[in-house]
């Protein structure tokens, strides 16, 4: 089974137990959690609210005033105590050690020396802990989400007054797919994000499958939209769940009809060694006969600004225009096999069960071609016959 999760009003932590009680966690996996944490005179208050006419669960968690466990350590060692399965322990921790980082960043110290404040009372440990044995529960296995509404503003936290988002939920959402719509409040909390990008493997749409349930959890607030975080629970559309995944690719394009075409050639090795996934021109007429070229640039989201920088320092355009889309990708690995004493190696990729692509890297081919004299084509497909055989291909 896998998990959706549609944040078109942000995320928090305890919106995410409220969705995993929306949609069929029993209350007592959480209760069961937190006394397993020797965590005392804790209590969870659940209420079915409306917001826009929509149901959701919202949860709150009720404990007495505590200033204690506000290091790393301290809760790390909380978690590690109370022997949950080694999975459920291992993601929890790795929760709250993002977020530690994110915090260190954000504060300028260190992530020994961050003191968690609100974000490292005993109510982020509940929302953390509960939430990944909650996921762990349902036996999901694969989660992916929306992009991400972020909100917009100011709020008052422990630090003084800071722009909505926060310092640490930025940090913690870089390459993360979000916008913000004009909703003047914290829609993004740093718990809701550290859990958000330990939890989801890609964003993008909802996935193509068979939708299994819908749980909604309840943010705090009453908003111009509704403050829930939607989950679905999806049995994929395809029996063998690893044909095929999804995740989002940024697009930067831009026209030059001046440019020298010597230029082209190095861009594209900087654009590549920079971080781009692909770099590409494709030649076209342009307006008054005069001829071309479209310059397109494919990379991870987040790296965008700093390639634009680069296309503008070795370029003379004026403007790039920018998208984002989402890209089906195919599970693949790469081999070595030796051809006329040389490596090559050999792009594999699956679609299921099925070998679909067996691709010789250009470069070694090259290589070998041009010390040993044979022609290239010889060796792509020496190569070729040499991948299936250690594939044990017939």
């Amino acid at each position: 089974m896998w998990a959706y999760l549609d944040c078109f009003s942000g995320v928090s932590g305890n919106m995410f137990l409220g969705a995993l009680l929306d949609v069929g966690v029993p209350i007592k996996v959480f209760q069961d959690a937190i006394t397993s944490m020797g965590l005392e005179n804790v209590e969870l208050k659940t209420a079915v609210v409306t917001k826009h006419g929509i149901a959701g669960c919202y949860v709150e968690v009720r404990h007495p005033e505590q200033h204690v466990h506000t290091h790393l350590p301290d809760i790390v060692e909380i978690i590690e105590r109370a022997g949950f399965e080694p999975a459920v322990g291992k993601k929890a921790v790795e929760v709250f050690q993002r977020l530690a980082a994110a915090e260190a960043k954000a504060h300028g110290t260190t992530i020994d020396h961050v003191h968690f404040h609100e974000v490292g009372a005993i109510d982020a440990i509940v929302d953390v802990v509960c939430t990944v044995v909650g996921f762990h529960y349902l036996g999901v296995t694969r989660v992916q989400a929306s992009p991400v509404h972020l909100g917009t503003g100011f709020i008052k936290a422990a630090h003084g007054v800071m722009p909505v988002p926060v310092p640490a939920t930025i940090n913690l959402l870089k390459g993360v797919p979000s916008y913000s719509r004009g909703i003047e409040a914290e829609l993004a909390t740093p718990t809701g994000a550290a859990l958000l990008t330990s939890l989801a493997s890609s964003y993008g749409p909802l996935p193509d499958g068979r939708i299994l349930d819908v749980g909604y959890g309840a943010g705090t607030r009453d908003l111009p939209i509704p403050n829930l975080l939607r989950l679905v629970l999806i049995e994929p559309a395809h029996e063998d769940r690893s044909l095929w995944s999804m995740d989002e690719v940024a697009l930067l394009e831009c026209n030059l009809d001046d440019h020298n075409p010597e230029v082209i050639p190095p861009l594209i090795a900087k654009l590549l060694g920079a971080g781009a996934w692909d770099a590409y021109v494709q030649d076209v007429t342009m307006k008054g006969g005069r001829p071309g070229i479209i310059l397109t640039v494919l990379c991870p989201p987040g790296i965008e600004a700093k390639l634009a920088e680069l296309i503008f320092r070795e370029t003379t355009t004026l403007g790039i225009r920018t998208d984002r889309k989402s890209r089906y990708i195919l599970p693949r690995e790469s081999i070595t096999v030796t051809v006329a004493d040389r490596e090559v190696s050999v792009k594999v990729a699956r679609l299921g069960q099925e070998i679909v692509t067996m691709a010789p890297e250009y470069r070694d081919c090259l290589q070998v071609s041009e010390t040993t004299g044979m022609p290239l084509k010889e060796i792509y497909d020496r190569a070729r016959i040499a991948a299936r055989s250690v594939l044990g291909i017939g």
